[in-house]
């Protein structure tokens, strides 16, 4: 397998474990279900669905055409993208991110600020 595979492997099953969803068969090249993992949108309120992205370089793009890609296939929940930075090719973890809308960002914020 590939360094690259391996990194994103390694990505998706974090984010899978560590958001509590499922992650995609295929790491999303079905065509009914293309992004890497998601939850259930009938099963809870704040569902996302979200495409991992890994690297060992200094940066990672993030287009408009990328996120709009995102939004059409999240179909019902909400995308988000994963960013994960290696530090080495053992795939030590340096940093991880998440992107997401600012709209999605700020109702997370006033339910937990509100404690709903």
């Amino acid at each position: 397998m590939s360094l690259t595979r391996k990194m994103s492997e390694k990505h998706e099953r974090f984010l899978a474990s560590f958001l509590g969803g499922r992650k995609t068969r295929g790491s999303g090249n079905q065509f009914a279900n293309q992004m890497d993992g998601r939850h259930d949108r009938y099963a809870q309120e704040f569902a996302f669905t979200w495409d991992g992205k890994a690297t060992l370089g200094k940066s990672i793009g993030v287009s408009r055409q990328m996120w709009g890609k995102a939004e059409e296939q999240a179909h019902g929940e909400r995308p988000m993208l994963g960013l994960r930075f290696y530090d080495n090719e053992r795939l030590d973890v340096g940093l991880d991110l998440v992107v997401l809308s600012v709209a999605d960002f700020d109702e997370l914020l006033t339910r937990a600020c509100n404690g709903d």
